[in-house]
């Protein structure tokens, strides 16, 4: 009989798509933070349930042999699920997990190619965001702690930049000296309520945003100064009155330089703004497009459709081998930046769309609009059902997905198969080392008869 409290011997068979290891105690699943596969433990229980139990870690008794020493303080964030994992284990294991989700939906016989993961997995991140919360000492800046709202204090992060050490300890320092409040977010008071950067990748150009609960920002001369040494680019206050866990709101104020900064990838340029949409590991970015533009296997002569477009990134990418671009995404100031993206490469046969994929597809296709080939990247829920059996209608002679969750990539994937393309390979990349989250890029052709 399972009690909370109780101690038992375990051992660890699998991760969970969370990173806690699991195995079974009493006939039922057993999760475990922190451990891995193949390793035995001394764990006692925390939750007991019907159907499944919780414990934690008391002694290691068997570690794994892929087991390195933990490189980060701020251990119980969260984000880094893995990171006790070494990377060529943890590129094993993302490499399994897109093949397993192929497996379970009758993919199995597909062809993945070996993950392309970093050759330094640390630092990786273009964008930081913090929380900023009261205490008793003053303002702190820090992560929330794994499933909650409470502050874990952190000025450093390995997978993010070093500068932000300094960064938040002289904004601490700001708010403290100056008797600033930070936003109390059951009280819906105070005034900073968050701290987010990016730095560009090639360019190097660093944005500061802060968060604000209203439009007063005190001490703001003071606040320039104690930055004035720091090899900032930009900083913007933004503006976020809601009750919400969004951290932007849609209102900017320009404190230093021009609001946005630019960056480089595959020599395409990019502008990017608060608000703006881009993917935090921009080195393996340039390796997932262009692998994707690999896949399109462009001649110049095509017309590609880019669904789920974002600020164009990808569009930009297949503009340079394709004849006609066409871009579609629900945000609009997603669709403005991938516009503005545009002319800032001299880029002139693209044309982006407003609008939800699943009922614009539809509309341009009984438009008498069609693709040769076309490009997704949906979010992690994957396609729409109308967008899939417009595809279908629409019948291109490929189709490359762009996925960050194997599991509605491979239910896509199966319905499209059953539909009648030809499901060619499947790539992982790491994006998020240390993380369980895993890309991917699949091709699909359509069958010779259909052709």
């Amino acid at each position: 009989m399972p009690l909370v409290g109780h101690q038992h011997q375990i051992d660890i068979q699998e991760l969970t798509d969370k990173g806690d290891g699991k195995g079974r105690l009493f006939d039922r699943p057993l999760f475990v933070e922190g451990l891995l596969p193949g390793e035995q433990a001394l764990v006692e229980l925390t939750e007991v349930k019907p159907n499944y139990l919780h414990g934690k870690l008391v002694e290691l008794t068997q570690p794994s042999a892929d087991r390195v020493p933990d490189f980060c303080p701020n251990t119980e964030c969260g984000g880094c699920q893995v990171r006790p994992l070494a990377y060529p284990a943890q590129l094993k294991l993302k490499q399994s997990l897109v093949q397993s989700a192929l497996e379970q939906v009758g993919l199995g016989e597909t062809q993945v190619n070996r993950i392309l993961g970093m050759d330094s997995p640390f630092a990786y991140r273009n964008k930081a965001q913090y929380a900023v919360r009261g205490s008793e000492a003053g303002a702190e800046i820090g992560f929330y702690r794994k499933h909650s709202h409470d502050l874990i204090t952190a000025d450093d992060c390995a997978v993010q930049d070093s500068l932000h050490v300094e960064l938040n300890a002289r904004v601490r320092g700001w708010m403290r000296e100056h008797d600033i409040a930070a936003y109390d977010e059951v009280a819906h008071t105070g005034c900073v309520r968050n701290l987010m950067t990016r730095k560009g990748f090639k360019s190097g150009e660093l944005m500061v945003v802060l968060v604000t609960l209203g439009e007063a920002l005190p001490f703001e001369a003071e606040l320039l100064a104690i930055l004035s040494d720091l090899p900032i680019t930009t900083l913007v206050q933004n503006i976020n009155d809601e009750r919400t866990n969004r951290i932007l709101g849609t209102s900017n104020r320009v404190l230093l330089g021009e609001g946005v900064i630019r960056d480089k990838i595959h020599e395409l340029a990019f502008e990017i703004s608060p608000l703006s949409f881009f993917q935090n590991n921009p080195s393996q970015t340039d390796v997932l497009y262009s692998k994707a533009l690999e896949y399109s296997e462009l001649t110049g002569n095509e017309t590609v459709f880019d669904i789920y477009c974002g600020i164009g990134t990808i569009s930009l990418f297949l503009a340079g081998k394709a004849a006609k671009v066409v871009g579609i995404e629900s945000v609009e100031s997603a669709i403005s930046d991938a516009r503005r993206n545009a002319a800032l490469n001299g880029i002139e046969h693209t044309e982006f769309h407003v609008g939800k994929a699943e009922q614009l597809m539809p509309e341009l296709h009984a438009q008498g609009v069609t693709a040769d080939v076309v490009v997704m990247d949906p979010p992690r829920k994957g396609c729409d059902k109308a967008v899939l059996q417009t595809l279908v209608a629409m019948a291109p002679r490929r189709l490359v997905y762009v996925s960050c969750n194997p599991q509605t990539l491979a239910r896509d994937l199966a319905w499209l198969v059953k539909q009648g393309f030809v499901l060619d390979e499947v790539q992982p990349v790491d994006m998020f080392p240390h993380s369980m989250h895993v890309e991917a890029v699949a091709r699909l052709s359509r069958l010779p008869a259909q052709a």
